[in-house]
């Protein structure tokens, strides 16, 4: 599953204001991480964008829309990536907010219809059935119109740039091109002279171009559609007819010389049966990035939340400033066994296994109940292949498991990989139980009806 999330983590995740109620309803953060993403000390302040703080409740609104995609099984050593990507999403958000603000406009009539159609969809029953259970979160109306105005603005603002965009004929189709770039414009003039007397195009890319991954290969690049290369030289390889030659074209790479070598229809998915909404798609994904990343390459971002802060580090590659703001977050949080997961887990990324397995340790000695930090410490001993230790966490694990059925599962099966016998068999007593249990409370229920 991060797999997938890592993946996409570039990606603009802003959902419609008809998924903010459900999001909220579902409660702010994982329950079992408790304080995993925000500090339980007096300063739960999440970042400043452009002068102006995250909402604490926006950033917990995208944890629980990614938590809701995912599933609840998140494991620990995972949440730091999960929180460090609503971290993102609640600053790209604010960004697209603040030009909303300037740029589209909203009526007191749409939050009403919005309001109105999450309730219907939601099921929530009224408006006096909605507030009371704002209430009970600790938000009251205002600020819940507000949120739901500020999504209807952000979705606003998006469908403005995305709308912009139109399919033009030369969207449809994809060129094969090839091209010479060169340092200086007077080298370039002197390359097309020499092409204009009837030197091979391919012979002089491959002596001169500056291009290492098409000279090699007479300067060819292949097909590509609109897009995909930088404006001066797609703008004059569009128009060039086939076998054509351009005159020199500047661009930020230096100046290249283009040819043309065929053209045909955009090559989609065989799953695509309308490539002009394709193409359409596609465009306004390029649109909008192109737009978000003027906007964002501007902004002032500050992470003021330490394990926030810790955690972009982490992701960044500044494994050392990483390892200094968990530590001080431990010591503002000293009650959080996730910061001691954390830390661990950085240590693990530079290779110092000894003061990750110590982190772990110091995690369950924070909180010796909980059989997920068992599991962590446990796999990092099979990970440095100590065998018995492993059994001897996953023991601990199945003894602090109490009825918790999965729980239970996923030992028996990874008792059975270490070939730990006796306690696969165990496990399997006690899954039996929990079954009984659970067929004795239903019978108990049944009866009583």
């Amino acid at each position: 599953m991060l797999r997938f999330l890592r993946k996409h983590m570039k990606k603009i995740i802003i959902a419609v204001a008809v998924l903010f109620l459900a999001s909220l309803l579902y409660g702010i953060g994982a329950s079992r991480f408790s304080g995993a993403g925000r500090s339980r000390g007096k300063d739960n302040r999440i970042a400043r964008v452009n002068g102006r703080e995250i909402d604490s409740y926006r950033y917990g609104e995208m944890m629980n829309r990614m938590i809701r995609q995912i599933g609840q099984n998140i494991a620990p050593s995972d949440m730091a990536f999960v929180q460090n990507l609503a971290l993102g999403q609640a600053v790209d958000f604010m960004l697209i907010l603040e030009e909303a603000k300037r740029n589209v406009k909203i009526s007191g009539r749409e939050v009403d219809a919005s309001i109105d159609a999450m309730i219907k969809r939601e099921k929530i029953g009224s408006r006096q059935d909605l507030e009371q259970a704002l209430k009970r979160m600790g938000l009251n109306w205002k600020q819940f119109e507000q949120m739901i105005r500020e999504e209807i603005l952000v979705q606003k603002m998006i469908n403005s740039i995305r709308g912009s965009v139109i399919v033009t004929p030369d969207d449809l189709r994809e060129i094969k091109a090839r091209h010479i770039l060169v340092s200086t414009e007077a080298r370039a003039k002197t390359l097309r002279s020499k092409l204009g007397k009837g030197e091979q195009f391919a012979a002089l890319a491959r002596e001169y171009s500056l291009d290492p991954g098409s000279a090699k290969k007479g300067g060819d690049l292949g097909y590509f559609p609109t897009g995909k290369m930088v404006e001066p030289f797609e703008k004059i390889a569009f128009s060039l007819k086939i076998n054509e030659v351009s005159q020199p074209v500047k661009t930020p790479f230096g100046y290249h010389i283009i040819q043309v070598l065929d053209s045909r229809l955009r090559q989609f998915g065989d799953d695509v049966k309308d490539i002009d909404q394709a193409a359409l798609q596609e465009k306004q994904d390029v649109a909008f990035r192109k737009w978000f990343g003027g906007v964002k390459g501007k902004a002032k971002i500050e992470i003021l939340n330490p394990v926030l802060k810790a955690h972009d580090q982490r992701f960044k590659g500044q494994i050392g400033k990483a390892i200094t703001e968990y530590k001080e977050a431990i010591k503002a949080d000293p009650a959080n066994p996730y910061l001691h997961v954390y830390l661990g887990d950085t240590y693990n990324t530079i290779g110092q296994s000894d003061l990750a397995l110590s982190e772990y340790e110091e995690a369950i000695a924070v909180e010796g109940g909980n059989p997920l930090l068992y599991l962590i410490l446990a796999r990092a001993y099979e990970l440095a292949g100590r065998k018995e230790d492993a059994v001897k966490q996953y023991k601990r694990a199945s003894l602090v498991a109490a009825d918790d059925k999965a729980m239970h599962e996923q030992l028996l099966k990874k008792f059975k990989e270490l070939s730990a016998w006796s306690e696969y068999e165990r496990e399997k007593r006690e899954i039996e139980r929990i079954e009984k249990k659970e067929k004795f409370e239903q019978e108990l229920q049944g009866g009583g009806k």
